[in-house]
């Protein structure tokens, strides 16, 4: 089983949300949150930080998880955090990245779980 984690990242009560490139074959153009599969050996912490920075330049501290979770071969991590430093994408595998708000969030494409992410989110008054 392959280890993945992403980094749920907040500010003013918006998600950041990454738009992914056709670099990757599982929901090109569809937009979630920084992560990735975990390099042998890391922990869903390490997995998380270092896809974050990778990304989009951003340090993240997981402090709380916020979902578990398996998706065809891979376990999941959804992390909630804390970050600094400006953004900076990853053109490689990021095509566009914004903030939204929920309703914002709600019309987009979104992949794998993070339609779930964003309503968990709204309905604990995290995200408007």
């Amino acid at each position: 089983m392959i280890l993945a984690a992403s980094g749920i990242i907040l500010k003013e009560k918006k998600i950041l949300l990454l738009q992914r490139s056709n670099y990757t074959k599982n929901y090109p153009e569809y937009w979630g949150c920084p992560g990735g599969r975990a390099e042998e050996g890391e922990t869903a912490e390490q997995n998380v930080i270092r896809e974050v920075k990778e990304e989009c330049n951003l340090d993240f501290t997981p402090t709380e998880i916020i979902k578990t979770g398996i998706w065809q071969d891979r376990y999941y991590y959804r992390f909630l955090g804390n970050w600094s430093g400006k953004i900076k994408i990853q053109e490689l595998e990021v095509l566009d990245y914004d903030w939204f708000s929920f309703r914002n969030a709600s019309q987009l494409k979104l992949s794998f779980d993070y339609r779930e992410i964003i309503e968990f989110l709204y309905k604990n008054r995290q995200l408007l």
